[in-house]
């Protein structure tokens, strides 16, 4: 068989050819690569909703202004940090009370100087809700990078290139060869100007519960043997098999921890929240709302939804959806909620926020597609991606 029939004065270099309709050129002396080629095997085995910026995530979650001061200061400085003393950061607490928003927050702010790749599980997203394209995903944002790409997106390639089958052996062989290796290949003194952090938001949104505790170890491993230079911030519940997987010994001295509850006053918050929101509400909808006093609801009805959130942002932000729908009466729509009656023998630490369920059943429009989802309910973080809090 002949190829080029009848070219002249040519020359092919560090080139293989594949029966069939595939083609590849693989330079190996640091000549250009094109992307499309090089991120191929990685494109089509990552997880295209995990990152912080994914399309399939907008509009994410993110921290209202001006409120979760304390503890995002706490964790810029902690990110800032140039040493590794704690390379390790875990935010944890009950559903809905604003971790994602914090992780959506925090990727932001340092996506164009810290920021080296982020991963946000989700439950309801047969992509995102395991491990399997957890490292891959991962990988292809180190390559994809603007800034950590151009120094270890060709070792990645090669990884790849002299393994093509990598993308289907096991996580703890993925995480060695497409990403401790490439990371091998540059001195600590390289590493220190470059993107070190990397976002791990909804731990406990794996469905299967035994691959939590197995990320957690991978990652244990990887900073007891100083095998990368990355820091992670890994946001969850705190699910019993999450928490002694933090417990273990090896563990204890590289994690930081934050107890995402009172202790940062959430209350406030809410608070401060609900009452811009009101007052945006009582703005948009100025022609059916000339008539109310100017302070609706009142400071009494914004302490009351803030007793009855428990601190759970969802529950204020499911609420302002529900009052600010354009095609009801605000002032109506809050009766309503007001009004909904929580069993004396209800046993639920979260019992007005379950009751939202009843109004969710009975005005389905009024909230986001995964609402839909009969496994899902408003104490779900994976039930709110539109909202400002999860």
């Amino acid at each position: 068989m002949t190829f080029f029939p009848n070219a002249q004065r040519f020359d092919i270099n560090n080139a293989s050819f594949i029966a069939g309709n595939q083609y590849n050129f693989h330079p190996i002396h640091g000549e250009h690569v094109a992307q499309d080629f090089r991120l191929e095997a990685l494109h089509q085995n990552a997880a295209a909703g995990a990152a912080y910026n994914a399309e399939q995530r907008f509009p994410p979650p993110n921290c209202y202004p001006g409120t979760r001061i304390q503890v995002l200061e706490i964790l810029r400085n902690w990110v800032k940090n140039s040493t590794k003393i704690v390379p390790i950061y875990w935010l944890y607490g009950a559903a809905g009370v604003g971790k994602s928003a914090i992780a959506q927050t925090i990727s932001e702010e340092f996506a164009n100087s810290r920021l080296a790749a982020s991963f946000f599980f989700s439950r309801s997203d047969p992509a995102r809700n395991h491990l399997q394209h957890f490292f891959i995903t991962i990988a292809l944002q180190l390559a994809a990078a603007h800034v950590v790409g151009p120094v270890l997106g060709r070792s990645i390639e090669l990884a790849i290139h002299h393994n093509p089958n990598i993308i289907h052996t096991n996580l703890e062989q993925q995480f060695q060869e497409l990403i401790v290796k490439p990371c091998s290949q540059l001195t600590a003194e390289q590493w220190k100007d470059l993107p070190q952090l990397i976002v791990v938001d909804g731990l406990d949104e794996c469905i299967d519960i035994s691959s939590q505790e197995r990320l957690l170890s991978i990652v244990r491993e990887a900073e007891l043997g100083s095998m990368v230079p990355f820091k992670f911030l890994i946001c969850s519940r705190p699910e019993p098999r999450i928490r002694n997987a933090f417990n273990h010994q090896d563990l204890r001295t590289m994690v930081a921890r934050c107890d995402l509850g009172d202790a940062f006053e959430s209350g406030k918050d809410i608070a401060k929240y609900l009452r811009n929101e009101f007052n945006r509400i009582r703005r948009d909808h100025g022609r059916t709302m000339v008539h109310v006093p100017e302070d609706w609801p009142g400071e009494a009805i914004v302490q009351l939804l803030v007793q009855k959130a428990c601190g759970q942002f969802v529950y204020a932000t499911t609420v302002l959806k529900y009052i600010g729908d354009y095609q009801s009466l605000p002032t109506e729509q809050l009766e309503i909620i007001l009004n909904i009656a929580v069993p004396e023998d209800y046993n639920s630490p979260y019992p007005d926020l379950d009751q939202l369920d009843v109004v969710f059943r009975i005005y389905p429009h009024f909230f986001s597609r995964e609402h839909m989802n009969p496994s899902s309910n408003l104490r779900g973080d994976s039930c709110i991606h539109s909202y400002p809090f999860k």
